[in-house]
């Protein structure tokens, strides 16, 4: 796991400056500028400017990170924790060292965030559990993790229709850019998923398939919580790091390739009405989607033994199905005599 790509300090007349690129944000940087690269000439061949292109990619690039950490706040369960890092971080669950110690100082919490354990700053020393501090603006703080991407399409997706319509450009046929322009970008924010270790899988038998993540991965802490026997039996064998799981991020990021693929190499040549590109596009997505969230064991919220994503993923494929198959269908030739 490689939260972080980059993390470098300089010392100037003003003190020391520091930058870090973490994987998560790189990742979805790289998808969004691959994307475009690729979706360039044919959203121009639709009829958008180059200039209204520039401007219609960075409008898209916020409304998606805007759309994704919004679904992520208000429908992945955090909704309250991000009310309790402001109003009061002590109302949230406290976390112990690693291996179950318990902390004295501030400082050991400090040490244990410094190795990667995402368990907060503060020692409450009558509990010894590490808390986070106040910070009142967590909830925006996208680049340090939790983006949904349905709430990233659907934004996008109802920006650019009245987008596209107020510059008077056939918006779906814009849009059909998306039903591979999209995918290509989710392969690279997924594999950034998977080097800074969110979105992990269950508990995977399977000795070929089954990812390790180090002490400190959000799916450590995960076991640590929920599988503690499980996960001293693997300490006292010597096995610092989490329980094996399904790479639910490769997984993720293989079949958005695959979509990506089908879309780009095999129904973008045979295109037959407009709409059709990002259609099947989501038809591909919301199946795949549906099944691997099944295989998914971090926080996301959900209702009725569904994920959010997959309640989500259900009218999107009963939807694109329905538009594919009355699109193809007013396409056939009338053969009543």
């Amino acid at each position: 796991m490689y939260p972080t790509l980059f993390n470098s300090s300089w010392v100037g007349l003003d003190g020391a400056l520091h930058f870090t690129l973490s994987s998560y944000f790189a990742g979805i940087m790289l998808g969004f500028l691959v994307a475009c690269w690729i979706a360039y000439r044919d959203v121009r061949q639709a009829g958008l400017g180059h200039q209204q292109f520039v401007d219609f990619a960075i409008w898209m690039l916020i409304i998606g990170v805007l759309g994704s950490r919004a679904a992520h706040v208000l429908l992945d369960g955090f909704f309250f924790d991000y009310v309790n890092l402001c109003l009061d971080t002590f109302a949230l669950e406290g976390k112990s060292l690693a291996a179950g110690a318990l902390c004295e100082t501030n400082q050991q919490c400090l040490g244990a965030q410094a190795r990667g354990m995402d368990i907060g700053a503060i020692c409450r020393v009558e509990e010894g559990l590490c808390y986070p501090q106040q910070d009142c603006f967590r909830w925006v703080k996208f680049w340090a993790g939790g983006l949904t991407v349905y709430g990233g399409l659907l934004g996008c997706a109802a920006f650019a229709y009245f987008y596209l319509k107020r510059y008077s450009v056939p918006a779906v046929r814009v849009m059909d850019a998306g039903g591979y322009g999209i995918f290509i970008g989710l392969f690279f924010g997924r594999l950034g998923c998977f080097l800074a270790g969110c979105c992990f899988g269950g508990i995977c038998e399977i000795d070929w398939m089954g990812v390790q993540f180090p002490t400190g991965s959000l799916a450590y802490q995960h076991h640590f919580e929920h599988h503690h026997e499980l996960l001293s039996a693997q300490w006292i064998a010597g096995l610092r790091t989490s329980l094996p799981v399904y790479p639910t991020q490769l997984i993720e990021s293989a079949y958005a390739l695959a979509i990506f693929l089908v879309v780009y190499f095999y129904v973008r040549p045979r295109k037959r009405f407009d709409g059709q590109l990002i259609l099947t596009g989501g038809l591909l997505y919301g199946v795949c989607r549906f099944g691997v969230e099944f295989l998914r064991d971090d926080v996301r919220g959900g209702l009725l033994a569904l994920s959010t994503s997959q309640w989500i993923s259900l009218p999107l494929i009963v939807g694109c199905a329905y538009l594919l198959w009355r699109n193809g269908r007013a396409l056939k030739p009338d053969t009543e005599a």
